[in-house]
């Protein structure tokens, strides 16, 4: 049914994968806006083709691949769980929802390689709940490498090594998400600069996307008291709003994220450590970054899934249940009526996306307001208190235990 629909990025996965294979260097012989971690994800669906004597398409396999990666992305959020040591009721309810989220954001969901650097963040905050702060940095920086976004989870992992092993263990954090970057990054610096110089311009110098909670604005503005837009094609595929009027606006949400980060990662160490906080503040990044991001293409809500569903309590309820109502409303729109909203020719298009993005706002202040139940929350190792890594002897932390192993023996 979703095959009628299978358009958009996946046509440049397919022209990128074919020039690949091809024997073409990407950043050197053709440009792509993705970066170099993402290249294999276009260049499998055309080996894997080929593997089978050409059967299928491209989109076939592209699909094949996008349903492993979200079951890794499942198993990710799976590991999480467990050692967040929740009921079985809670457990079989994540695992329908994580099940069902893919559907009900539709065909988006199906045609773009978010999953992957999906899976590579959750991977990180699993390894984050397991104490494993080193190995979290790798998975951040490998996703970092497909998606920029899991970025945002190194300086949470950096944190947590800080209270279990201090300066060193910080330093062992830096050094496996620099040598991640280098291996991705490197040999395309080498012999491609200028491609991959392309790529991190791109990234910077973009249009305020239409779709961005920015743009929504300049939408409704547009629909409800007839201001003029000019809307642009980019390199991309994408549509954005043109003029200086945007371009202010993308260059203050770009400011309004960076403080909205800082005092997030401010608040988060100076917090008691706690499993909870800790997938509140994976997941509260990751919206802040779609939030005031210049960019909000739906498949990015991808990104969220496996970070919200871990979060519990009365919390947790609400913003899953917050999240699938996002999720169904931005399929009524895409993809079946983006080129709509893009053109500007429904304004019931319009105000349905304003109406998605308000509601992903209200998703970001659900995760950042404080909770006071919070204050009470259980550590994530009774016997941990430094931090997720570093153990401390539960009798130790009583006085009279402690002065009583003070008395000499007698």
């Amino acid at each position: 049914m979703f095959s009628r629909w299978l358009f958009g990025d996946a046509r440049y996965y397919d022209t990128w994968g074919s020039w690949m294979a091809a024997h073409q260097v990407p950043y050197r012989d053709f440009n792509v806006e993705y970066p170099p971690g993402a290249l294999p994800t276009f260049l499998a669906p055309v080996a894997l083709r080929k593997l089978s004597g050409y059967h299928g398409t491209f989109f076939f396999w592209l699909r094949v691949e996008i349903l492993v990666f979200s079951e890794f992305a499942f198993a990710a959020t799976l590991f999480a769980l467990r050692r967040l040591d929740v009921s079985g009721r809670r457990a079989y309810a994540v695992c329908c929802a994580a099940g069902v989220a893919p559907a009900v954001l539709g065909p988006i969901a199906f045609f773009h390689f978010d999953y992957w650097p999906a899976f590579l963040a959750a991977a990180a905050v699993a390894s984050m709940l397991y104490g494993r702060g080193v190995l979290a940095c790798a998975f951040a920086a490998a996703g970092t490498a497909a998606k920029i976004y899991p970025a945002l989870l190194v300086p949470l992992a950096l944190i947590e090594l800080w209270r279990s092993g201090g300066a060193r263990a910080v330093a062992r954090g830096i050094v496996a998400t620099v040598v991640v970057l280098a291996v991705a990054f490197g040999p395309f610096a080498v012999v491609a600069p200028h491609g991959l110089g392309w790529f991190f311009h791109r990234q910077y110098d973009r249009a305020l996307e239409v779709e961005s909670i920015g743009a929504s604005f300049f939408a409704f503005a547009h629909s409800a008291a007839g201001v003029h837009l000019h809307i642009l094609l980019t390199s991309g595929g994408s549509h954005g709003i043109a003029g200086s009027a945007a371009k202010r606006v993308g260059s203050l949400l770009t400011v309004l994220m960076v403080v909205a980060l800082a005092v997030q990662y401010v608040r988060y160490f100076r917090a008691p450590a706690s499993a909870q906080r800790l997938v509140v503040a994976c997941a509260a990044v990751v919206t802040t970054y779609i939030v005031f991001s210049k960019v909000f293409s739906p498949q990015y809500l991808v990104w969220l899934s496996p970070l919200v569903l871990l979060i519990g309590g009365r919390r947790g309820l609400r913003a899953s249940m917050l999240l699938f109502v996002i999720l169904g409303v931005t399929q009524i729109f895409e993809p079946y009526y983006y080129s709509l909203y893009w053109s500007m020719d429904a304004p019931w298009v319009v105000y349905l996306v304003l109406f998605r993005n308000l509601l992903v706002i209200g998703l970001l202040g659900l995760l950042v307001w404080p909770d006071p139940s919070e204050r009470y929350a259980k550590q994530l190792d009774p016997g941990r208190v430094a931090g997720f890594g570093r153990a401390v002897d539960d009798d130790a932390l009583d006085p009279h235990v402690a002065l009583r192993r003070l008395e000499p023996d007698r």
